[in-house]
């Protein structure tokens, strides 16, 4: 049985398993425009307020972000981050009030082991949402930098993360990764570890 992580942490060096969802269940991404000023805004707030980002998989109504907190807290990033897209969204297509769900929902992953174990799960959401038979098929996912044999770009940190996982060159640790993730896209439904409490795949 796969312990439930401590909430309501916020510490330098913490990983954690974030998800911010759209007011009432509904889309916060309409088209590729929108997902990808998504990522340009995580990039702009990575470097307004430095954090290692990990691994992510953006849904039409909700996003999985794997982080880990440096100096500032997640408050006040997610808080700059959160306000910048909802502003973008709302005036692309002239609506008002709420954007995201409440507060965005943060879980401490505490135990090294876990680093992975999330990831995997991060990755796999929209295979398990039906919006992809395969990982590397969809393209708003974090998995597709990891299958990559060269990735010099400002959006993952990959090589740090591939390092909390084993030593090895980081060619070697991509391919373990990889292997480790498509392995548990096999594990039956009943078996695949929920690490926020009624979780839904979409």
């Amino acid at each position: 049985m796969v312990r439930k992580l401590r909430q309501n942490s916020d510490i330098e060096g913490g990983i954690y398993h974030i998800v911010c969802r759209g007011v009432n269940q509904r889309r916060i991404f309409r088209s590729s425009r929108d997902y990808n000023k998504f990522l340009s805004f995580l990039i702009e707030t990575k470097k307004k307020f430095p954090f290692y980002l990990y691994s992510y998989n953006l849904l039409p109504n909700h996003v999985h972000l794997e982080i880990e907190r440096r100096k500032v807290s997640l408050s006040k990033f997610m808080h700059y981050f959160n306000t910048c897209y909802s502003i973008y969204f709302n005036r692309r297509y002239k609506r008002s009030g709420h954007f995201f769900q409440d507060r965005f929902h943060s879980s401490l992953i505490d135990t090294e082991s876990y680093f992975w174990q999330v990831s995997s799960y991060i990755d796999l959401n929209a295979v398990r949402a039906g919006l992809a038979e395969r990982p590397e098929d969809y393209p708003w996912s974090s998995f597709l930098i990891y299958a990559q044999k060269e990735y010099n770009g400002d959006l993952i940190d990959r090589d740090r993360f591939l390092r909390l996982g084993g030593e090895g060159a980081v060619e070697e640790l991509c391919q373990k990764y990889v292997k480790f993730v498509k392995e548990k896209m096999n594990e039956p439904y009943e078996k695949i570890p929920k690490f926020i409490e009624n979780e839904k795949f979409i």
